[in-house]
């Protein structure tokens, strides 16, 4: 029975993940009431109605915000915390999910992919999905004996919901995949190759042209070759608006009142200890450590367990160690706040391998209620002088300092100087010229904006991009003279010279006299080059190869010596290179799959207007 009521619970639980999926996966067809008519016929879509489409489907602002949701609420039960920066990365995961999602599905209905009953059943039987071995796990594995049993019992699991989620989101996806799979063919050949590229060494002796050998053979560009440059690829300078701001910041960090109060705190504690209340109740509900979790609903009572000398802070160990069994020492200071520290046991005391048990709490020295309310009084009265008087006026009456973030782009999340604030850059694109924001927040800083300037979007004039147009140029000549010098020293060699004769004439050539690795190792000086590996698996020995291109420049490489291929173990490898070649295959096959099918989407991004 108590096995039933598992199974039963788990199933709820497979139920709000079930939820979770369909979230990513539901469409929402045809015109949203009250579309602007005109939106449909430009191909736009309106905010309000959605965060962005994918093809024409609409992902709507409470289906992405209820996906992010169940993201952020899953890392905060594990004890995760939640910055600014992170959450971001949270919603462009979750973005790039939706995209992926409405893709996969829409090329499901493309191909108008079915599952029947009858595959619903033999997958359950024989190739149950991991989703749903979840529900029928005992002491964390798969229980094969409840689950068949569950299966061909009715009633013991309601296999409704699990049979409309293998109908409608598993198995269409399953067999979409299947398909993609079919183009992830591997050959003899390639299996043979990755056993050489793993097991045998191949011993060269090379030398290695880097640019910066050979700069007297470097054409730099002219002038008219730059613009020619600049001409033919205009498109490629194309940029999108830019803002220009200046800033007044207030860092929210903790002052001494603070300090003081953190302290107050943590001696309070030890009087509530000393009255009675359980040392590890007063740890798992006051401190800070982030350690202290074992999960989302189990603490450690602040044990750090058995520690000696050196392991902690100085100023911890210090009071921990001078502590005798049984005592609270503290409040103790070190760079992460106020710890109370209680030893539980000690051994080996006054001997090298002197160690205590104890347990702490930790207290975070934090920005406060009245310091947070204070900075942010000089925030608005900073605003509202410098929206009244102007921002130099303010600047001085106020006795702060600006700061200056130019080349705003509209997608930004980052400010430099200050970091995350996608609120300022929001701010920034619906503010006119000469604008000086209210006071605005991030978990760091309270800051005052000045919108100073805007450049319009457009193509970059040619003295903008001339010197990066300069150095890549540059840095093509480079590689063609260092191709170039390394065509002539395979030929010499070819004709009787030797390696370290190249070495004498030109000491910043780097002569390798013998290297012997595996191909997917990194060679002395040439590096791991593709171009390489694949001169080498064709090769002989006295082979002379080149030029082959590295990251630095390019190489002329003699084979020396072979490793011969041992039969058996090449014999017993083929299967496990095989799987390896076919999952590494498949994976790639998806990926490009799905990057064919992003590239040629029509995929509109409304986030801009939300975050």
């Amino acid at each position: 029975m108590a096995m039933l009521t598992t199974i039963r619970d788990r199933s709820h639980i497979f139920l709000w993940a079930l939820l979770i999926l369909f979230l990513l996966s539901m469409s929402v067809g045809g015109l949203v009431g009250g579309a602007n008519i005109i939106d449909q016929l430009l191909g736009r879509v309106n905010p309000a109605e959605a965060i962005g489409s994918v093809n024409g489907d609409k992902i709507t602002p409470d289906q992405f915000n209820q996906a992010v949701t169940a993201r952020l609420r899953a890392i905060q039960d594990s004890g995760g915390e939640i910055s600014d920066q992170y959450l971001e990365n949270i919603r462009q995961q979750v973005w790039n999910a939706f995209i992926e999602e409405r893709l996969t599905q829409q090329a499901i209905n493309d191909l108008n992919i079915k599952v029947t009953d009858d595959e619903i059943l033999y997958h359950l039987k024989n190739n149950p999905p991991f989703d749903v071995q979840q529900i029928f796990f005992r002491n964390n594995a798969f229980d094969q004996e409840y689950y068949m049993q569950a299966l061909n019992t009715p009633g013991m699991v309601d296999w409704g919901p699990i049979e409309a989620w293998m109908r409608d989101f598993y198995l269409p996806r399953y067999k979409l995949q299947q398909t993609i799979k079919m183009s992830a063919v591997v050959s003899e050949d390639d299996i043979k190759n990755e056993y050489i590229k793993k097991n045998l060494d191949y011993t060269i002796t090379a030398i290695h042209i880097p640019k910066n050998a050979i700069q007297d053979r470097v054409i730099k560009p002219t002038d008219e070759e730059l613009k020619k440059e600049y001409k033919k690829n205009k498109n490629d300078f194309e940029e999108p608006e830019k803002r220009h701001l200046s800033i007044v910041s207030w860092q929210k960090k903790p002052t001494f009142e603070d300090t003081v109060r953190t302290k107050q705190e943590a001696l309070e504690l030890i009087n509530e200890y000393k009255d009675g209340s359980d040392f590890s109740n007063l740890a798992n509900i006051h401190t800070q450590d982030p350690g202290n979790r074992f999960s989302a609903d189990s603490s450690k009572g602040g044990d750090l367990g058995w520690f000696g000398k050196g392991q902690m802070l100085k100023e911890f160990e210090t009071a921990a160690f001078k502590a005798r069994r049984g005592s609270v020492v503290g409040p103790v200071l070190t760079q992460f706040g106020y710890h109370v520290i209680k030893v539980d046991s000690v051994r080996n005391r006054n001997k090298d391998n002197h160690q205590i048990k104890a347990r702490h709490i930790l207290l975070n020295i934090e920005l406060g209620q009245k310091s947070r309310t204070d900075l942010r009084r000089k925030a608005t009265l900073f605003s509202y002088d410098a929206q009244d008087y102007g921002l130099s006026a303010a600047l001085d009456s106020h006795n702060v300092t600006i700061q200056k973030a130019l080349n705003i782009k509209e997608g930004d999340f980052f400010i430099p100087q200050i970091g995350p604030f996608r609120s300022a850059v929001r701010w920034a694109f619906n503010s006119k010229v000469g604008s000086v924001s209210e006071p605005l927040e991030t978990e760091s800083f309270y800051a005052v904006f000045k919108l100073d300037s805007i450049t319009p979007e457009g193509i970059e004039s040619f003295e903008k991009v001339k010197n990066t147009i300069y150095k890549n140029m540059f840095e093509q000549n480079e590689l063609e003279a260092t191709s170039l010098l390394a065509e002539e020293i395979k030929s010499k060699i070819q004709s009787g010279s030797s390696f370290e004769s190249f070495k004498e004439s030109n000491s910043r050539l780097e002569l390798i006299p013998s290297d012997k690795k595996n191909l997917n190792s990194s060679f002395i000086s040439l590096g791991r080059s593709d171009q390489l590996v694949g001169a080498l698996l064709t090769s002989e020995i006295g082979d002379i190869l080149g030029p082959i291109k590295t990251s630095r420049g390019h190489g002329v490489v003699k084979v020396l010596e072979i490793e011969k291929l041992d039969s058996t173990n090449w014999s017993n490898s083929i299967e496990s290179l095989r799987a390896e070649l076919i999952n590494r295959k498949e994976r790639e096959a998806y990926s490009e799959w799905m990057k064919d099918l992003r590239d040629e989407a029509n995929i509109i991004d409304n986030r801009k207007f939300h975050f």
